[in-house]
């Protein structure tokens, strides 16, 4: 019977598995290297694009807190604008107010009609005074409720005169007082006169 002796052959065969085997694990731990590899390149540049994107973002809202502070100290001037134009009206109300108010009052007086005493408090007007009669005071009184410098024109009460004065009414009337800035009235246009031109006279 004869041997043959199958040692080199199996230990040949068990070399190439293990060397299949290392070829493998190679192969496979080349492919896991090259993904985590693969992977850490495609964070590293979304991470880069995100930073970028937030740099950008940054130096936009930095922009925009500049313009905000823009509008917001140019509404402060506007506010100190109106504020101080306010002043200068209520100066000017307070400067010629009451002389608008007396010219007023003066027009609309009749002349039957006489003021003997005249207060002012806290935005009203106390008028005491002389007249002919009834109508007269009704005609006054319709006068300075017509103005815009008067309101609420109401009457006190009206009496008989005595001594001196028997033959007239006294009347007292209270009305609310406008103190109004002078009204600034535009400046009159220029009408331009049409000349007839030397031409034209001589057609003429």
């Amino acid at each position: 019977m004869i041997r043959i002796n199958l040692l080199p052959v199996k230990a040949l065969q068990a070399e190439v598995t293990r060397r299949r085997e290392i070829v493998i694990g190679a192969v496979v731990l080349g492919a896991v290297l090259a993904l985590l590899i693969g992977t850490h390149i495609y964070q590293t540049l979304e991470l880069s694009g995100l930073q970028s994107e937030l740099a950008s973002l940054r130096a936009d809202l930095q922009t925009l807190n500049v313009k905000i502070k823009e509008v917001g100290d140019l509404q402060n001037k506007i506010k100190d604008l109106r504020s101080k134009n306010k002043i200068i009206e209520n100066l000017n109300k307070k400067k010629s107010g009451p002389v608008l108010v007396m010219e007023n009052l003066s027009s609309a007086t009749p002349n039957s009609l006489w003021l003997t005493d005249l207060r002012e408090s806290g935005g009203n007007v106390t008028m005491n005074g002389l007249a002919v009669d009834n109508q007269t005071i009704a005609d006054f009184m319709k006068a300075i409720a017509l103005s815009k410098h008067f309101s609420n024109v109401e009457l006190v009460e009206t009496t008989q005169g005595a001594g001196p004065t028997a033959a007239l009414k006294k009347f007292s009337i209270k009305t609310g007082v406008v103190y109004r800035s002078p009204e600034v009235v535009p400046a009159a246009t220029k009408t331009k006169i049409d000349t007839p031109t030397k031409k034209e006279e001589k057609k003429g």
